[in-house]
């Protein structure tokens, strides 16, 4: 017994996330939010828009290569679907559709912790500068 494609696994998964459209293409499916494209799908491999932390990650896992598309993007090809390949496919089509979701949200524009920690030094060199 075999269990589904990758192709039908995304296409069950992405009709469960709010506001995703699914648009065919020649070679599979595109999977948009308001416009944003977020994931394609091409029969075998999947393509996923992370942020940059989830990519830089997942270009360390199994089957996992940057994508043509460009920064951000990875792009995932299983040799063998199992339990794990699935739950990292079904992992990285949400959160790449939050990632949009949080973009369009206007949640993208909030700092990281890495900002935050920077702007924190710079208020601290402007108390030490008796100029201010």
């Amino acid at each position: 017994m075999t269990g589904p494609t990758l192709s039908a696994l995304l296409a069950e998964q992405a009709g469960l996330l709010e506001g995703a459209v699914a648009v065919p293409t020649r070679k599979g499916t595109d999977y948009y939010l308001d416009d944003v494209l977020f994931t394609s799908d091409a029969g075998g491999a999947a393509e996923f828009h992370l942020r940059d932390e989830v990519g830089a990650a997942a270009l360390r896992t199994p089957d996992v290569t940057s994508s043509p598309r460009g920064a951000g993007w990875v792009r995932f090809a299983p040799a063998r679907l199992d339990g794990h390949a699935r739950d990292r496919a079904l992992a990285w089509l949400e959160s790449a559709w939050r990632r949009v979701d949080a973009e369009l949200s206007g949640v993208a524009g909030v700092d990281t912790v890495a900002d935050e920690l920077e702007d924190e030094a710079d208020v601290d060199d402007d108390r030490d500068d008796p100029a201010s």
